[in-house]
């Protein structure tokens, strides 16, 4: 029957002898290697708890330097949403301008239109030849073609106007409404009520979106 002599023992390390007593030579021997065994446990613990501490540490770390990335990854996207908003924001108030440009520009010539109604015809060309004479540069003679029934009307009143040019009224039966033509070496000019309005309305339009494009390249 074997015999063992369990000398030191604990989670690490383990020192038998299968003898029932320990020689007297051996003594020093024995005490040697349970200080050494003590010495070993307390180094394997030491480094156990340096591990567990690093491993904590890592985690630690690991966490805080997620957390940095997630916080520095939301504050880029949330960045990235505002400027998106607000650009839009400033198309959207951009495309309302236009849109109010529009109607008023609209709103413009229909209380023209409406103002043009209330007057009789031949005062109306008589208004609308008055102004483009006064582009026909430099002064010269000009013919005046207009609807047939305001030939009269229209040359009697430019008879009480003084004229920087030569005037000849004509009848022309392509011409109808509140429409006039003034010709001259020039070239013929459109005078009517219709044409006028529209060129008035593509000036102010023209106008106003040059005003708006250095708030637009602000924005």
């Amino acid at each position: 029957m074997s015999y063992l002599l369990t000398l030191h023992q604990d989670a690490t390390l383990t020192l038998a002898t299968t003898e029932r007593t320990v020689p007297a030579q051996q003594v020093q021997a024995l005490e040697s290697a349970l200080d050494l065994a003590a010495a070993l446990q307390t180094l394997t613990s030491s480094a156990r708890d340096a591990a567990a501490q690093a491993q904590q540490a890592a985690c630690e770390q690991g966490h805080r330097d997620g957390f940095a990335a997630g916080l520095a990854q939301a504050h880029h996207e949330a960045a990235g949403q505002i400027a998106a908003a607000l650009q839009s924001l400033a198309h959207q108030h951009q495309h309302q301008r236009e849109e109010l440009r529009s109607a008023l520009v609209t709103l413009a010539t229909a209380m023209v239109r409406c103002i043009a109604s209330a007057l009789a015809p031949d005062q109306v060309v008589t208004a609308l030849a008055l102004q483009a004479f006064e582009q026909v540069v430099p002064p010269q003679p000009v013919r005046l073609r207009l609807p047939a029934e305001l030939v009269e009307p229209v040359r009697a009143q430019l008879a009480t106007r003084e004229l920087p040019m030569p005037v000849q009224c004509l009848a022309d039966t392509e011409i109808h409404g509140l429409d006039c033509v003034v010709e001259s070496q020039a070239g013929a000019l459109l005078a009517g009520l219709d044409t006028v309005l529209a060129s008035a309305a593509q000036r102010i339009e023209t106008s106003q979106r040059q005003m708006a494009a250095p708030e637009a390249r602000a924005a």
